[in-house]
């Protein structure tokens, strides 16, 4: 029985060894399985593979999860252009959903992303609203500073909105309301009206409101930065 076990791993690491892995194949494998339910065993198996093979490629979990993250945000990033044309507000837009779909698409695993696992070339759209931006007055400081809010932005609303996906609803959102519920205090009706009224929420129109927000907070330093001194 040992050695038929020792056979079988045998057989599955010859196969990996075939199969000729690398990065691009195991995150295409990845793709097709619940972001939540990703391990390296899980891929392994997909790919036929022993999870030796995965890991000759992504040291461990984490790994794994930074490289789907990495792939889902390129398949949504790369596709986005912005035009010679476009204003500052446009651009910004444009990227901030781009940002916003990527993190959707890669089921929440957006918080591994990192930076050096990223093409150069899917960077070309927050190069092109950067020199946009520095065109429109805003100085690098500004410029720098709102982009990051933007980035952190996208990313957030789009993993609310993942929590907010579940058959039971946002638990934050479920939550304040059975403490509203069960409080006999009169003194919170403006949130417990709201709150009843569905205007909490992390839906798609809770993202566009906040961008909207944020390029109004933009304009207005754009505006001061304009005026000088």
């Amino acid at each position: 029985m040992t050695d038929t076990g020792q056979s079988g791993d045998s057989e599955r690491r010859s196969r990996g060894s075939r199969a000729g892995l690398s990065l691009a194949g195991i995150a295409e494998a990845a793709r097709g399985l619940d972001p939540k339910k990703i391990t390296v065993k899980a891929v392994a198996d997909r790919l036929g593979v022993d999870r030796a093979a995965i890991h000759h490629h992504v040291s461990d979990l984490d790994g794994l999860r930074e490289l789907v993250a990495g792939d889902a945000f390129s398949l949504q990033l790369n596709p986005v252009v912005i035009s010679q044309g476009a204003g500052w507000r446009e651009a910004c837009r444009l990227l901030a959903e781009s940002m916003y779909d990527a993190v959707l698409t890669s089921g929440g695993l957006g918080a591994y992303l990192r930076i050096n696992a990223i093409d150069i070339r899917q960077l070309e759209s927050v190069e092109d609203t950067l020199r946009i931006m520095l065109e429109a007055g805003f100085d690098d400081e500004i410029a720098a500073r709102s982009l990051a809010a933007l980035a952190s932005l996208a990313s957030a609303s789009a993993r609310e909105r993942i929590l907010a996906r579940r058959s039971t609803g946002h638990p934050q959102v479920s939550e304040v309301r059975r403490v509203l519920d069960d409080s006999i205090s009169s003194e919170l009706h403006n949130l417990s009206r709201l709150t009843q009224a569905d205007m909490v929420s992390f839906d798609l129109r809770q993202f566009e409101t906040s961008i909207d927000l944020l390029l109004d907070g933009m304009e207005a330093r754009l505006v001061d930065n304009r005026s000088g001194p």
